[in-house]
C-alpha cells in the first residue's frame, strides 16, 4: 500500500503537467475556432472604411471625410477592379415605440447588399429591396429581441408599424442572427432601415457634405484580392479628396489582418502556458528519477541476486526503464483524463464568462499523441540514470548489502 501511495505521489507532477498541456491546447483550439467563426461572419474578403483620421495624422487642416459619393465611385464598374461591392452604413440611436412602451435601440441605416455580404438569418419576413433603398421607403428590419419587446413574437411583428424618433416605419422582416457583427451592437437588438431613409428622415440634421456615412464595407472579388482592393480603394479616395500629404482623411480596417494577429496572440499565449506546464513535467520527471533511485537502493540485493543467476546489464537496465516509463505513461493517461475535464470547464468559461458563443474547447488527437510521447520521453530520460546505476552494480557487493 505504501508503495502505491508513493508511486501515485510520484506521478502527481506528470499528471498536472500533461493535464495542463492538454487543457491549454484544448482551450486554445476553442478560441481559434471562435475567432475564425466571428471573422467569417463579417463576410468573406471584406474590409471597412471609416471617416476617422489616423492617430499619426499631422497634416495641418486635415479633417475626416467619407461620404456616399465616395461609395458610388468605388462601386463603379472598372474603377477598382478588385472590388466586388460596397455597403454604405450610417449608425445612430433611436427611440422605438409601437404605441406602448418606448425603447432605446441602436439603428443601422444600411444598403440592402449588407444582408448578402455578411452572414445573416431571417426569422420571419424579408429584407428590404434596392427599390426601397432608392426611394427612401420607410421600412425596417428589426432584430428578434426588438420584435419580442414590441410585439411578443417574430410573426406578430410583420406588417406592424413602429415609430422611430416620431417617424413611422413598416416592419418587413425580423433578424435572428445571434452573434455580433459589430463591436458594441448585437444584431438581435438592432433596427435596420435603408441608408437613404436613415439619412433623409432620421439623421438629416446630423450629416454634412464631408461625412454622411459611419462606415463603408467593401467586399473584394476574392479573399486573396483584399490587399489589392485596399490599395486601389486608397488610391481612388485620395485622388477624389485631393490629398497630397502622407496621411488620409479615412481609416481602413482589415479583419483578416486582425484575425491573423488574434491567431498569433493565441499561439503565443498557448506556447507560453505550455512552457509553464512543461516546467511541471520537468519537476515530475525529477520526481520519477528520485523515486527510481530510491527503488534501486531498496532493491540492491534483488539486483545482485538477478545478476548472480545470469541477468545481463541490459536486462537490469530494461527492467528499471520499463518501470519508469510505466509510471510516466500511467501518469500521462491520468493527465489526459484530467485534461478532458479541463476542456469541459474551459468550454463553460468561454461561453458563460467571456460570451464566446459556439466556442468549444476541443481535445485533439495531436495533443493526446503529444502528451503520450512527452510522457514516454520523460520516462526514458529520467529513468535512464537510475537504470544505468542498477545495471552497473557489482553483484557480490550487492548481495552483501544490508
Amino acid at each position: 500500500m505504501l508503495n502505491k501511495v508513493r508511486a501515485l505521489l510520484t506521478m502527481v507532477g506528470i499528471i498536472i503537467g500533461v493535464a495542463a498541456v492538454v487543457g491549454i491546447l484544448a482551450i486554445g483550439n476553442g478560441l481559434s475556432q471562435y475567432f475564425e467563426k466571428q471573422f467569417a461572419e463579417l463576410g468573406v474578403g471584406v474590409f471597412y472604411i471609416t471617416p476617422t483620421l489616423s492617430s499619426a495624422a499631422s497634416d495641418a487642416g486635415l479633417n475626416a471625410q467619407l461620404n456616399a459619393g465616395d461609395a458610388e465611385l468605388l462601386a463603379q464598374p472598372g474603377a477598382a477592379p478588385a472590388v466586388k461591392g460596397v455597403v454604405i452604413e450610417y449608425n445612430g440611436n433611436v427611440v422605438v415605440s409601437a404605441g406602448g412602451d418606448r425603447y432605446f435601440y441602436p439603428i443601422k441605416g444600411i444598403t440592402p447588399n449588407h444582408f448578402t455580404i455578411s452572414d445573416n438569418s431571417l426569422g420571419a419576413g424579408r429584407y428590404y429591396s434596392e427599390d426601397e433603398e432608392r426611394s427612401a421607403a420607410r421600412v425596417a428590419v428589426i432584430g428578434e429581441e426588438v420584435a419580442q419587446a414590441l410585439f411578443s413574437s417574430n410573426q406578430a411583428a410583420l406588417g406592424q408599424r413602429v415609430t422611430m424618433n416620431g417617424v413611422a416605419f413598416d416592419v418587413v422582416g425580423v433578424l435572428t442572427t445571434q452573434s455580433s457583427q459589430a463591436i458594441f451592437n448585437r444584431p438581435t437588438e438592432t433596427v435596420y432601415t435603408p441608408y437613404t431613409t436613415a439619412r433623409q428622415r432620421l439623421f438629416r440634421n446630423q450629416v454634412d457634405r464631408r461625412v454622411d456615412v459611419s462606415q463603408l464595407t467593401v467586399q473584394a472579388v476574392d479573399k486573396s484580392q483584399v490587399a489589392t482592393a485596399i490599395e486601389q480603394v486608397t488610391t481612388l479616395l485620395r485622388d477624389r479628396q485631393r490629398l497630397t500629404g502622407e496621411n488620409n482623411s479615412f481609416s481602413i480596417n482589415n479583419p483578416e489582418q486582425q484575425a491573423q494577429q488574434a491567431q498569433a496572440s493565441i499561439i503565443g499565449l498557448n506556447a507560453f502556458l505550455t512552457i509553464i506546464a512543461g516546467i511541471s513535467l520537468l519537476v515530475g520527471g525529477i520526481g520519477i528519477m528520485n523515486i527510481m533511485l530510491v527503488s534501486v537502493t531498496q532493491r540492491t540485493k534483488e539486483i545482485g541476486l538477478r545478476k548472480a543467476v545470469g541477468a545481463r546489464r541490459i536486462d537490469i537496465m530494461q527492467q528499471f526503464l520499463i518501470e519508469a516509463i510505466t509510471l510516466c505513461m500511467l501518469g500521462g493517461a491520468i493527465g489526459v483524463g484530467v485534461g478532458y475535464l479541463m476542456s469541459f470547464a474551459g468550454t463553460f468559461v468561454l461561453q458563460s464568462v467571456f460570451r464566446a458563443e459556439g466556442s468549444v474547447a476541443t481535445v485533439t488527437a495531436g495533443s493526446i499523441i503529444l502528451a503520450t510521447v512527452v510522457s514516454a520521453m520523460i520516462g526514458i530520460g529520467f529513468g535512464f540514470f537510475p537504470a544505468l546505476r542498477a545495471a552497473n552494480m557489482n553483484p557480490i557487493q550487492a548481495l552483501r548489502q544490508e
